[in-house]
C-alpha cells in the first residue's frame, strides 16, 4: 500500500510499503574468502556481484582465516551457515574425503594448468588462484642496500630494525630454513626442530605477529617495522605501498587455494553454480587483474593484461625463484606443528 509522509522541510514523500509477507525473496548464498581487504573485494567484483545479478541470488561475503578446526566443527555439529568456502591446498587434501560435498557440475579440467601436482580440479573442489607471500621492506630504511631474501631478514646487523612475521607456522618455518641456506627444492620434509631454533634467534626482533593481510603493509608504511613477509597482492593493490615498500620474489612462498562446498550447506545446487561461474576464464582474469594473483585456469592467464602478468606469482621469472607450499606434508603435519607453534608463542 502507499504511504505519505510529511518531512520537517514540508516535502511530501510518497513510497510503497510491501505488506505481502508471502512475496518470494532471492535465495542467499554465503561465500567465504580466505582473507579480506582488496583480495575479498576482487572476488566480490569478479565473481560474487556478477553471479548475484545473473542468477538473482543474494550473495553474502564472509572472511575467514583458514582455521581448519572451525570448519571441521561446523560440519561435525551439522550447523553449517556457509555454502562456498575458499580453502588452502593442504586443507583441501585433508578435507576432501570427510568435510566437503562432492561437486555435481562439470569443470573442463584441460583448461587448468598443471603448474604443480595439486592444481587439477576433482570432484571435491576446483582451484582458484596461486597467491604468494613475499619478503617486503620499507624502502627508506634501506637506501644503500636492499634486502634480497630471507637470509637478510634474519641478518639484524646488516639490516637493522624491527620485524613482523605472520602468526602462522605455514611458510614461516620454510622462511626460517631458507634463511640458513636450505635450498627450496630441499625444504621438505621440513626440519621442524631446526626451523624453531632459527625462529628463536629472530624472535626478539619481531614487533608484530600479524593475522590480517593489511597489517604488515600498514606496519611497514608507518615505520613500525622495516621488514615483513606480506601477501604480494596486497602490495600490488596499494598504490602507496607500491611507492614506499619494496619486495623480492626470492624465496617467496606460493600456495594454491580451492573452492569447496562444505557438507551441510543448505544451498548445494547454487553453490555448484557459483563454483562453475567463478571458474570461467573471463571471471578469473578479472580477479587476477584486480589483485595480481595467478589464476589456476591457463585460459584466464592469457586474458590478463601483459604488464600485470609480470606481477603474478605464476610468471615464469617469479615462479623460478619461489617455492610451492607442499600441501601433502602440511596436510599430515599441520595439527602437530600448529600446536607446537602455539606453545612456542606462549613462552
Amino acid at each position: 500500500m502507499n504511504r505519505i509522509l510529511m518531512c520537517a522541510c514540508g516535502i511530501v514523500v510518497l513510497f510503497t510499503a510491501c505488506t505481502d509477507r508471502g512475496a518470494p525473496r532471492n535465495p542467499k548464498l554465503v561465500v567465504v574468502s580466505y582473507g579480506g581487504g582488496s583480495y575479498q573485494q576482487s572476488q566480490i567484483e569478479a565473481f560474487e556481484r556478477p553471479f548475484s545479478s545473473s542468477h538473482h541470488v543474494d550473495v553474502e561475503p564472509v572472511v575467514w582465516g583458514a582455521e581448519y578446526g572451525k570448519l571441521e566443527e561446523m560440519v561435525e555439529s551439522g550447523n553449517v551457515p556457509w555454502d562456498v568456502v575458499e580453502v588452502t591446498a593442504a586443507q583441501f587434501v585433508r578435507g576432501r574425503g570427510s568435510l566437503f560435498q562432492p561437486l555435481t557440475r562439470t569443470i573442463p579440467i584441460s583448461s587448468f594448468d598443471p603448474i604443480d601436482k595439486t592444481s587439477a580440479p576433482d570432484h571435491f573442489g576446483v582451484p582458484n588462484v596461486y597467491w604468494s607471500t613475499v619478503l617486503g621492506y620499507k624502502k627508506s630504511a634501506f637506501l644503500k642496500e636492499q634486502p634480497a631474501g630471507w637470509r637478510d631478514f634474519w641478518d639484524v646487523k646488516r639490516f637493522p630494525g624491527p620485524r613482523a612475521l605472520y602468526d602462522n607456522p605455514r611458510a614461516t618455518l620454510e622462511f626460517a630454513l631458507l634463511s640458513s641456506g636450505v635450498q627450496p627444492n630441499r625444504l621438505y620434509p621440513l626440519d621442524v626442530d631446526r626451523a624453531f631454533a632459527l625462529l628463536d634467534n629472530i624472535r626478539p626482533y619481531v614487533r608484530l605477529w600479524w593475522t590480517d593481510g593489511t597489517q604488515p603493509v600498514s606496519a611497514m608504511l608507518t615505520g613500525t617495522v622495516v621488514m615483513s613477509p606480506a601477501w604480494s597482492g596486497r602490495l600490488y593493490a596499494s598504490q602507496q605501498a607500491g611507492q614506499e615498500i619494496g619486495y623480492t620474489w626470492n624465496g617467496a612462498a606460493n600456495e594454491l587455494d580451492y573452492w569447496i562446498i562444505p557438507k551441510g550447506s543448505k544451498n548445494v545446487s547454487l553453490a555448484n553454480d557459483f563454483i562453475v561461474f567463478a571458474s570461467d576464464p573471463d571471471a578469473m582474469a578479472k580477479q587476477a587483474t584486480l589483485t595480481a594473483y595467478g589464476p589456476a585456469n591457463k585460459l584466464a592467464v592469457l586474458r590478463v593484461p601483459g604488464h600485470i602478468r609480470l606481477e603474478l606469482p605464476t610468471d615464469p621469472q617469479n615462479w623460478a625463484v619461489s617455492f610451492i607450499i607442499d600441501s601433502d606434508w602440511w596436510s599430515k603435519n599441520e595439527v602437530a606443528v600448529t600446536e607446537r607453534w602455539l606453545r612456542w608463542k606462549s613462552k
